[in-house]
């Protein structure tokens, strides 16, 4: 295990060239490419072959980063899917609850692996020198897996859904890996559940010209938002912040409202052309932005920025504790908790984003 994470160390966070990304003209001749043979397999031939057509191309898209971290989504979607027919099987609570256990550490141990591991090591390191024991311990230089939090969420809910009987397991382990790796979302969300993508992947598609007009519009408009807004505010944000010594509080000022048009810019743009890419292959995916920094309050802001990952926080999370069923403490008690998690989950998400670029800033 530890030569693996070693040899995985050698690819660099800062290797974005070697990611497909959005923007990239390589990304427009892979869908180019992608678009054409989808339909002509999907009106061809049957849905399992178009389903299977889509995981191939998926993970070509991701493996163009690093095929090494092609193992890590297998593996989750074969444990999740395996323990979404045992729950299925199983009637005893205990048990039952082992089986949703054993999905939540894997999940979770792999993310907490990849984000983690390093901090730990060298907290106890430091922990151990105030007692005057010195630790011979060593610490990885891990990448960070593009997506992880995505999919990881993704099929982490499949399960919890599963256990609270609020949706039957699929018995199609294609649709099931397709759903999973499906490559418009798989970077950057939106985070989807199965209640609603999966079941848009057991069914035969018909184009929809409409449809894939008003993707393709979408997806211009975050393109724009991407290239035009975020690129260039990041620039200006960048330069403001690598010199912010020489500069007034009112140019930081500028400087933390450039980056914060950034963020926006560069995470909505990603979801739009998501959203508006699957809407061309036939695919409704949930709206992630609603112009959060026109809210009226902070609550507001929440349920209008990044409305997956905050919505599957408040399911999986939020509620679960007792939400604001308990009393006063309690209740603080559980955002406190959620809006914690909830923290460490987005930082991820920007520095699989940004890089260095969010590391140094922050």
């Amino acid at each position: 295990m530890n030569e693996w994470l070693i040899s995985l160390s050698a690819v660099s966070l800062t290797s974005s060239s070697q990611q497909m990304l959005f923007n990239s003209v390589t990304f427009l001749l892979f869908f180019t490419v992608f678009f054409i043979l989808y339909w002509a397999v999907n009106n061809k031939l049957n849905v399992t072959a178009r389903n299977a057509f889509t995981i191939v191309s998926s993970y070509l898209f991701y493996g163009w980063w690093d095929w090494r971290f092609l193992s890590l989504i297998a593996f989750s979607s074969v444990v999740d899917f395996s323990i979404g027919l045992a729950l299925k099987k199983q009637e005893k609570k205990r048990l039952r609850k082992v089986l949703l256990y054993l999905s939540v550490t894997v999940n979770l141990g792999i993310l907490a692996t990849f984000k983690y591991f390093n901090f730990f090591i060298e907290s106890l390191t430091e922990f151990a020198q105030h007692f005057s024991v010195h630790l011979n311990s060593s610490t990885l230089n891990i990448v960070l897996p593009v997506g992880i939090s995505f999919y990881t969420f993704q099929t982490l809910s499949y399960t919890i859904d599963i256990y609270r009987k609020r949706l039957n397991p699929t018995q199609n382990v294609i649709s099931f890996f397709a759903f999973v790796s499906f490559f418009p979302q798989l970077v950057a969300g939106p985070i989807e559940r199965a209640s609603n993508l999966l079941r848009q992947f057991e069914g035969k598609k018909k184009f929809n010209y409409n449809l894939c007009i008003q993707g393709l519009r979408l997806t211009l408009w975050g393109l724009f938002k991407k290239v035009v807004i975020a690129d260039n505010f990041g620039v200006l944000a960048d330069s403001l912040f690598a010199t912010s010594d020489s500069y007034s509080g009112v140019s930081i000022l500028a400087g933390s409202l450039f980056f914060a048009l950034q963020i926006y810019a560069d995470f909505s743009g990603y979801s739009d052309i998501a959203i508006g890419i699957s809407k061309c292959l036939g695919y409704e995916l949930k709206a992630n932005f609603r112009t959060p920094y026109f809210a009226k309050s902070l609550d507001e802001f929440w349920q209008r920025w990044h409305i997956s990952l905050s919505t599957w926080f408040r399911d999986y999370v939020y509620i679960p504790l007792g939400g604001n069923r308990k009393n006063p403490s309690r209740v603080h008690f559980n955002i406190f908790t959620t809006f914690f998690y909830q923290y460490f989950g987005t930082e991820k998400i920007l520095h699989s984003l940004f890089g260095e670029y969010y590391t140094d800033w922050r």
